[in-house]
Formats: C-alpha cells, sequence, structure tokens
C-alpha cells in the first residue's frame, strides 16, 4: 500500500525537502501521487503565423537569451528586467526584447544561449514583449505545465520528487473504484489519472483525468452520508414513539385555520419516524410564515402523549419567550403538555432543572441553556431545534446525548438548493412546505433607486398612521462589526429625525449585550416603538404581525436567498406586506439580482441562485462551507457529476458487494473509517 510508505524512509529526498513535504501535510508515496496540481499553464509555443496582432493576449514564444539581462529598481518592492531573445523562424531569425517585472532572481539563470519560453503580449510593436511568466527549457521540458500548491518548496523540485517517486511507484498503483463503475460512467483507471494529472500531453487529457477524481471524491462522500442513514436505520437504538393519535386529530379538529397539504403530508412523516425504532434526523424547511411551528407542536404533542419529553431550541431568548406563550396557549388543553421555559436569564433555574429530571414538566422550551451539563432529562424523546443552522455542531451533539439517542428535528426558513442538500445533509431525511397559508399575503416587493427614497419614506409614514410597524435593516459591511455598528447608528439617527413626533424609533445591532437587544425588540413587540433599526446580523426573527414593512438598505451587498428570508419577517399576519431593496450603488449585475427578488417569490429558485453565484457559504449564515470543501469538485460547477454520485451512491449502499466483495475494499474502508469518526464525536 503506497499509503504505508513513508517519504521520509527515501533516502534519495534531502532532508529539507522532507520537512518541506511535511509542512504540507505530504508525508507518504500516496500523498506526493495523489497531490495533483491546482492548475496548468499552457507553454505550448506559438507559431509564428498565428500571431496576428498586438492585442492577442496569450502567446507563448521559445527563444535563447541573447544579451545581458539588466535589472531596473522603479520604486518600491517593484523591479523590471529587460533581456532579448532570439527566436529561429523558417525565413530568418528575429531578436525580441523582453520585459518581465520583479523576476529579478532569475537573473543569473538568464544567461547566454539558454533556451527559454515566455508568456505574455507584444507592446506597442512586434519588437517588444510584455513577459507574464517564463520557463526554462532545460529545467522544465514540456509544454503543459503543472503548477501544485506546496508551500516554499521551488516548482522546479518538486516536479523532480514526482518524477523519481512516479516512475520508482507506478506499477504499484491500484485501481480504487470497480470496474462496472467504471465502465458505467465511461471513467479513466487511477493508474492512468496519475500520469495525465502530472505530466499531460495536452489539456484535454487533464479535464478527464479530473473528471475521475471529482467523482470518486463527490462518490465516497456521499456514500459515507448514505452509509450513517443506514446504520442509524438498521441499529435500532431508540424507543418507539407510540403516540396517542386522538390527541393529535383533537389539536388539528382545534385549529380556527385549516392546516395545509404540505403541512399534513409534513406531520404524517415526522409521526412515522416517531414510531420507528431508530432515531428520527429530519430537516424541515419552509418559508417565513409558512406555519412549521404548528407542525413542531403537533411532533411534541405526540411525544408527550407517549410519556416521553420534549424539547424545543431557539437561536434567541425572545424567540423561546414566544414560543412558550405558543405552546402554552395552543396546547393548553391537553394534559400531557406541561411547558417550562429555560434561557441564560431564566431566576429559578434549580427549580426548573428539577421540574425537568422529575418528568414534572415535559416540554423544555429554551435557547443553548437546554443542554448544559447540570440539565438532566427523565424520558427524552425528541429535540426541535428553530433555526437548525445557528446552532453549531457541538450543541446539537450535546442535546441528543441528553437522551438515549433521541429523535431530532431540525427546522429552517433558508431554502436550501437540491444540490447543497444532496451534499450537505446526506444523513437527513426531508420534508419541505411550499404551500403558504390562505390567509397569508405575498410581500409587494419594489426594486427602489436610492433618488427614489422619498417614495418610501411617504410609505413608512403612511403604515405608521395606520398602527403598523417598520423594520429598516441597515448595510451589510463585511470588513467589520465596528463599520456595521457604525452605519447601524447613522441610520438611527437619521430615522428619529424623519419621524420625529410620529413614531420611537428602536436600535439593535451586535454590539449591544443581549439583554439590551432583548430590551428594545420587547418594547418593538408590545409596539411602543414604531421602527426597529437593524443590522441583519442578528436575530430578528420573532412573531411580529404587526410588522408589514421592511426597508432593506445596502440591498446590493446581499445574497438574493438573505434577501428573501429578511422579506419573510413582514408576513406573518394578514395585511398586505411591503419589502423595499434600497442599493446604495448600482451596477447592471446587483440590479439584475436585486430585480430577481423584487419578480420572484419562490424561495428555492432564489436559493439556488445564490448557491450558482455566491457560493454554498451563504446558507450557514457565514462565510464557510464546512464538509462542503471538497479538494477538487465544485457543487456549483460539478452538479452533474454530484447527480451521478448521488444516483450510483444510492445503488451501492443497498448493494452486497459494497460490503464482501474486495474490488469494492476501498469505498467500504472509507465510509467505514467515516462512521466511526462520526461515533467517536457523538460519543
Amino acid at each position: 500500500m503506497l499509503d504505508k510508505i513513508m517519504l521520509a524512509d527515501e533516502e534519495y529526498i534531502l532532508s529539507r525537502y522532507k520537512t518541506l513535504l511535511k509542512k504540507a501535510n505530504i508525508l507518504t508515496v500516496s500523498d506526493i501521487l495523489y497531490n495533483f496540481p491546482s492548475k496548468y499553464d499552457d507553454y505550448t509555443v506559438t507559431p509564428h503565423s498565428e500571431i496576428v496582432s498586438l492585442e492577442q493576449e496569450h502567446v507563448v514564444l521559445e527563444g535563447t537569451i541573447a544579451s545581458k539581462a539588466n535589472v531596473s529598481y522603479l520604486k518600491s518592492k517593484m523591479t523590471s528586467m529587460v533581456f532579448t531573445i532570439n527566436i529561429e523562424t523558417k525565413d530568418k531569425n528575429i531578436n525580441v526584447r523582453c520585459t518581465i517585472f520583479n523576476r529579478a532572481f532569475l537573473k543569473d539563470k538568464l544567461k547566454f544561449g539558454t533556451v527559454v519560453r515566455v508568456i505574455g503580449k507584444f507592446y506597442q510593436n512586434f519588437n517588444n514583449f510584455t513577459v507574464a511568466d517564463l520557463i526554462i527549457v532545460d529545467e522544465i521540458n514540456r509544454d503543459i505545465v503543472p503548477v501544485y500548491k506546496v508551500k516554499d518548496l521551488a516548482q522546479v523540485k518538486y516536479f523532480e520528487l514526482i518524477e523519481t517517486i512516479y516512475r520508482k511507484y507506478k506499477n504499484k498503483i491500484t485501481e480504487t473504484l470497480p470496474k462496472e463503475i467504471l465502465e458505467k460512467n465511461s471513467l479513466m483507471s487511477l493508474p492512468d489519472v496519475v500520469k495525465k494529472l502530472h505530466f499531460p500531453q495536452k489539456i484535454e487529457d487533464t479535464k478527464e483525468a479530473y473528471r475521475r477524481v471529482k467523482y470518486e471524491e463527490l462518490l465516497r462522500y456521499q456514500l459515507s452520508m448514505k452509509y450513517l442513514h443506514l446504520m442509524r436505520e438498521t441499529t435500532k437504538s431508540t424507543d418507539v414513539i407510540n403516540y396517542d393519535e386522538e390527541l393529535i386529530n383533537k389539536l388539528v379538529n382545534s385549529l380556527e385555520y385549516e392546516l395545509t397539504k404540505d403541512q399534513v403530508k409534513v406531520i404524517g412523516e415526522i409521526l412515522k419516524d416517531l414510531k420507528s425504532p431508530y432515531p428520527m434526523n429530519r430537516l424541515l424547511q419552509g418559508e417565513v410564515g409558512s406555519g412549521k411551528t404548528i407542525v413542531a407542536f403537533a411532533s411534541i404533542l405526540a411525544t408527550c402523549s407517549a410519556g416521553y419529553q420534549a424539547v424545543l431550541m431557539c437561536p434567541t431568548e425572545i424567540l423561546a419567550k414566544q414560543h412558550f406563550e405558543s405552546i402554552t396557549e395552543i396546547l393548553k388543553d391537553f394534559d400531557c403538555v406541561k411547558p417550562i421555559l429555560l434561557t441564560g436569564s431564566s431566576k429559578d433555574k434549580e427549580s426548573i432543572v428539577n421540574k425537568i429530571v422529575n418528568h414534572e414538566a415535559t416540554v423544555i422550551i429554551g435557547t443553548h441553556a437546554v443542554f448544559q451539563k447540570d440539565v438532566d432529562y427523565d424520558k427524552l424523546g425528541l429535540v426541535v431545534a428553530d433555526e437548525e443552522h445557528r446552532f453549531g455542531v457541538r450543541q446539537r451533539v450535546l442535546i441528543k446525548n441528553k437522551g438515549l439517542d433521541v429523535n431530532y428535528l431540525k427546522m429552517s426558513a433558508t431554502p436550501i438548493p437540491r444540490t447543497l442538500a444532496i451534499s450537505a445533509y446526506g444523513d437527513t431525511d426531508f420534508s419541505v412546505i411550499k404551500t403558504m397559508p390562505a390567509n397569508r399575503k405575498q410581500v409587494i416587493t419594489k426594486f427602489v433607486d436610492s433618488k427614489d427614497k422619498k417614495e418610501v419614506v411617504t410609505h413608512m409614514k403612511e403604515e405608521l398612521k395606520k398602527g403598523h410597524q417598520i423594520y429598516v435593516v441597515t448595510p451589510l459591511i463585511e470588513e467589520s462589526e465596528n463599520l456595521d455598528t457604525a452605519n447601524a447608528t447613522e441610520i438611527y439617527e437619521n430615522m428619529k429625525k424623519y419621524f420625529s413626533g410620529l413614531t420611537e424609533v428602536g436600535l439593535v445591532h451586535g454590539k449591544l449585550k443581549t439583554a439590551e437587544k432583548d430590551d428594545v425588540i420587547n418594547k418593538f413587540l408590545n409596539k411602543e416603538i414604531g421602527i426597529l433599526v437593524a443590522t441583519s446580523v442578528i436575530e430578528v426573527g420573532v412573531n411580529i404581525p404587526n410588522a408589514t414593512t421592511i426597508v432593506i438598505l445596502g440591498a446590493e451587498r446581499f445574497g438574493v436567498a438573505t434577501l428573501h428570508q429578511l422579506r419573510g419577517r413582514v408576513m406573518r399576519s394578514s395585511e398586505v406586506p411591503y419589502c423595499f431593496l434600497i442599493p446604495e450603488k448600482n451596477t447592471e449585475l446587483s440590479d439584475k439580482r436585486l430585480k430577481m427578488v423584487e419578480a420572484t417569490t419562490d424561495g428555492f429558485t432564489l436559493a439556488e441562485y445564490d448557491l450558482k453565484h455566491r457560493g454554498p457559504g451563504e446558507f450557514f449564515g457565514e462565510k464557510q462551507s464546512g464538509s462542503m470543501n471538497f479538494k477538487y469538485a465544485d457543487i456549483r460547477s460539478d452538479s452533474d457529476l454530484l447527480d451521478i454520485a448521488n444516483q450510483d451512491s444510492e445503488e451501492l449502499i443497498k448493494n452486497e458487494k459494497l460490503f464482501n466483495d474486495q474490488e469494492y475494499e476501498s469505498l467500504y474502508n472509507t465510509i467505514k473509517q467515516n462512521y466511526i469518526l462520526k461515533t467517536q464525536v457523538i460519543d
């Protein structure tokens, strides 16, 4: 096995190179052979007859150094180096004057007679060539030059190492995918992949080779996720929740409104999970105001009716208090439901904890406080996480470990694109509520040029006179939270001036303490404040039906999926809601995005757009994509390959060959090791 052969044992590798390779986490022969280039520079010489104009950007010339290289120091940390190369053509020899910037360290290598290839473009005339990069042919004798991400190790030396190791071990490179998968998807063999990626003859070779590499990376990930799902269903580690069906029917019949078809369907999916002998792991997606909360309440009622406890976990105290009040009111006629509120500011915490452990409380609503060490449960059966993406993995693991292996229902108002769902939530079952309740009005969204702000102010005054309330979201400044806060404060002061005598204005931002933030939002909730100015980075997603307008300033700074979620804040009542998108700067691209939000009410369409143009980090509330950091594959540009890998993994996980056939051993080892790792994290 090549992954067992340590580079430290290879005598021909100098010790300083071993140290640099170790820093790059390249420790074995396998590591270096499968550390493929990040890109390729094409140094294929451009035939003289194909050089047609000075504007031609990519021109490659080959010639011999015909002059001394002269270095000039233009300014601090900037140099230019000028030299002449002699190029042989069919008719005659041509001298070309070359200029390259910030490559003074190459001066000693550019000796008379040295053969070089230069890449760049002609400047002013066909005798003056501006060089973007160059190679010395004796050092790198190839047209297509791989570029590797190995810090502090010269590319030339790294080439030499790869060539030496490849010659020595190429016959020991063994295939990692079964023959039938290779043939089914017309994939290149692994020995050919290694050869063509490190020593390509033409760029087309690398594309086919990378297709194989990306497919295998996606397949292994998909199989790992599906194996987790399989093991969850086969371990049967959870008590069956034998809920009282009559109580569920009683709840549905007691509601003042009729559940949508989607809500009925989703409740059925969750109840089926609860009656299974394995733990539920379900993500419930639904637009803001689509009715996820009553679905959660029905799930909680079912759990309590079977003698178990349920937890409803919220990202903020304000939201936790609202859910506590709602569940107390809606489920007041059900004796099995005994709600209690537990947050960081709860005063009689010892008494609350005792009620939980003694089963005097059956529904625990709260913030992260519900999974602290001193909180124990008598018979925990269900955990519901509202706005699931706001909780870290460690927090979710802690709350799950409060029970044997509890059922877990995650809820999110952020529509997740299909490709991201396949990748990020492979071990998760999905439920989607797309149908909005009949009494909910669609938001009237308007893209407003900054010069037309007066129209928005007029609308705001009219809404305030009707007794309605308004959100004003301040522009997001990614570079600094301090700038965000200063920006919000300036807008807050302006709002106070504009609406003096008409309403009170509140301000919330990330620099406020939790108690201060909650105080302002409570005043907004109690209609003491008519306008709430807020940065988008804080949680304002509480249920405030009286808020009918949201004004988003600097709207071009936000992703379209974020804008869609923000406008959902005013879809809480039967009143007509409004959303105004006001950009700070107008560009063709940003205006196109904002007009798309204005015209599109489908959150999933907007989410797909964001994934394609802004990346998966947008869907996790921060600039990172978690497990989406594949080394070679990209779920945006490789979505077709992801679909193939996902379909193949579905078939493989049901195939006995995966677990018994030697051809599948490499794949099986991957999913088994991943399962062990995930189990250790949970334990």
